[in-house]
């Protein structure tokens, strides 16, 4: 499928986890799960999750078979997350083509596994769409927003049109993780909820947001 808009635009679709049990976590039944600290540590300083109880969040995304005039010439991968205020949030590689119940391959884009750095500009431009649709959010939540970036996360990452043609081929389904940790450390665990993601990129004009639900509901796919 190909999109017949006249400016390009990059398509992507959220969908449920598609492959279940990465990290030997719960699947597609439990896309929002509470846990505490995970081992073996590997005692790093940025990631809270790894020191306190958190919020496991997975889901999956589709992006459709583009033609290569189709796509922009270069943008960053933006993801954004509703989370709540007492929270901070931290954003996962893409995972890829599962190898057992409980692997999953890191997406290369350009050469390099795709990672994220925080942008306070992408949940600006996040939280104007959404208002956009005539709704808010909940009074006690805020939108974090992520641009695509190199591997040591110091530097956003955009990708040309023929690096985003190579990795997306005629199609690519893949699956994500965060860790919604407590902004002030806590020992307590932190109760699920429902929570709101913004996908889209940066040069293009496509975008969507969807709500993870902390229980699936019957029937979902």
């Amino acid at each position: 499928m190909t999109t017949a808009l006249a400016e390009p635009d990059l398509i992507i679709r959220p969908c449920l986890p598609p492959f279940g049990g990465i990290f030997d976590l719960p699947g597609r039944e439990t896309p929002v799960a509470t846990h505490m600290p995970h081992a073996p540590f590997e005692n790093l300083e940025e990631h809270l999750h790894e020191h306190l109880p958190h919020l496991h969040i997975s889901y999956g995304f589709e992006i459709a078979r583009h033609e290569l005039e189709h796509l922009p010439e270069s943008t960053h991968l933006e993801v954004v997350m509703a989370i709540k205020k007492e929270h901070r949030v931290d954003c996962n590689p893409i995972f890829v083509n599962r190898k057992n119940a409980s692997e999953g391959e890191c997406l290369k884009i350009g050469g390099e596994d795709v990672h994220w750095i925080h942008s306070e500009e992408t949940a600006r431009k996040a939280t104007e769409l959404f208002a956009r649709t005539g709704r808010r959010l909940p009074e006690d939540m805020y939108f974090s927003g992520f641009l695509t970036s190199t591997p040591d996360e110091r530097e956003t990452r955009a990708y040309t049109r023929e690096e985003l043609f190579e990795a997306i081929g005629d199609g690519l389904l893949v699956e994500q993780h965060f860790q919604a940790t407590w902004l002030e450390p806590r020992e307590e665990p932190i109760d699920p909820y429902d929570v709101i993601i913004y996908l889209g990129s940066t040069d293009t004009r496509y975008h969507t947001f969807f709500r993870l639900p902390a229980i699936v509901p019957l029937g979902a796919s």
